[in-house]
């Protein structure tokens, strides 16, 4: 008897789609995939999120989590395999320091600097609470005009975009949310946070009139808890929300703060993007 044939996939598998593969001491390689196609190139968010495993992975140290990250996107790399060169640049008791750069051929896309520490202890310490749009409905974001494609990226996470105002109406606030994570279940990491923070649409959409694309320039990640969590919700969803504050001269920023369930701060993000 032929056995049954298997059907693709639903899902991707995060783990998979951003792992590297040690070439040597302090090189690394990956290939990118079609699937975190934002239509016009690969995801930022997927492109740091590999950059911070081969950081990850040099660093190799467990209790020296991730905790800042920034990462300059310097030309848009092809869906082919792509090299990152790690070097640590300190490594001192508690924190150690490492810069990256992504290369395809000849041609640098990336360069990126991170932190890797322990926590540390202090006495003053205060929260951030979670927002209190976390648990709005909002409306559909793309309204009643024709439906937009949806980007094969977009396929990788779960939940769908919370908006006051449809995108390009005009009529919103410059802030989009969604309860989020990748697709496939895993335990939730720095990386994936990384990941996260490039994941949703862009925040000025609702308050935009015109259709825009948005490249990031520079991507900054701050990780604000010690992951993995000692003892993670049952609903371990990340409340992603994103904020945009001010649009000139071509340039957008945006600032995201990422919660768990519980109310705790995950992780803190800003970008710098080209409005074209």
């Amino acid at each position: 008897m032929a056995e049954p044939s298997r059907a693709e996939p639903t899902t991707t598998d995060f783990d998979a789609d951003t792992a590297v593969t040690r070439l040597d001491e302090r090189r690394f390689s990956s290939v990118l995939l079609d699937r975190w196609n934002i239509v016009s190139g690969p995801n930022g968010g997927y492109l740091a999120a590999i950059i911070a495993r081969a950081m990850a992975e040099t660093v190799d140290d467990p209790a020296r989590g991730l905790r800042s990250l920034t990462v300059h996107f310097l030309a848009r790399p092809h869906f082919d395999e792509v090299v990152v060169d790690v070097e640590v640049l300190r490594r001192g008791r508690s924190l150690s320091s490492l810069q990256a750069i992504m290369r395809q051929g000849d041609r640098v896309v990336c360069s990126s600097l991170a932190a890797f520490s322990v926590p540390w202890t202090t006495t003053e310490e205060w929260r951030l609470p979670m927002s209190a749009h976390a648990h709005e409905t909002g409306v559909d974001p793309e309204g009643s005009g024709p439906a937009r494609d949806i980007p094969p990226v977009a396929r990788n996470w779960t939940g769908h975009p919370i908006v006051d105002a449809p995108f390009f109406s005009g009529a919103g606030s410059p802030r989009v949310a969604q309860w989020i994570r990748a697709a496939t279940p895993r335990p939730l990491d720095a990386i994936e946070l990384v990941a996260i923070s490039d994941a949703i649409p862009p925040a000025g959409f609702p308050k935009m009139t015109t259709p825009t694309a948005m490249p990031t320039v520079d991507l900054t990640v701050h990780i604000r808890a010690t992951l993995p969590l000692v003892d993670p919700p049952a609903d371990d969803r990340v409340y992603a929300e994103c904020t945009t504050r001010h649009v000139a001269d071509g340039f957008a920023e945006e600032d995201c703060h990422m919660w768990g369930v519980d109310g705790t701060l995950l992780a803190q993000s800003r970008q710098l993007a080209i409005t074209r």
